[in-house]
């Protein structure tokens, strides 16, 4: 969840991105080659946890080591009056060249 934290706060300070990993035990040298590889979105998601678990989910199904969130909005309330987020992600894969020569 302290990932999370930072990726979301990240959207709104301007420093270099560390993705939210979804892939255990990556050496140093493959999180140094990381490179962004796609976006994708989730817009139904209620909670936070919701849009998560959404992320690592399209993350992994796309064989992607991680992804950082670049954008989040709020909607009108959904059903039962909650309200419903949109957000885009940013999915990073290894590069594959710089990571093992």
């Amino acid at each position: 969840m302290k990932g999370l934290v930072n990726d979301v706060l990240s959207i709104f300070s301007p420093k270099a991105v560390k993705p939210v990993l979804v892939r255990p035990g990556l050496s140093h040298r493959e999180i140094a080659s990381l490179q962004a590889v796609g976006v994708t979105t989730v817009s139904w998601a209620t909670s936070m946890e919701e849009l998560n678990n959404a992320f690592v989910k399209k993350a992994l199904d796309a064989g992607a080591v991680g992804y950082h969130i670049t954008h989040v909005e709020s909607h009108k309330p959904g059903k039962e009056q909650q309200y419903v987020m949109a957000a885009t992600a940013t999915f990073y894969h290894i590069n594959h060249k710089v990571a093992y020569g």
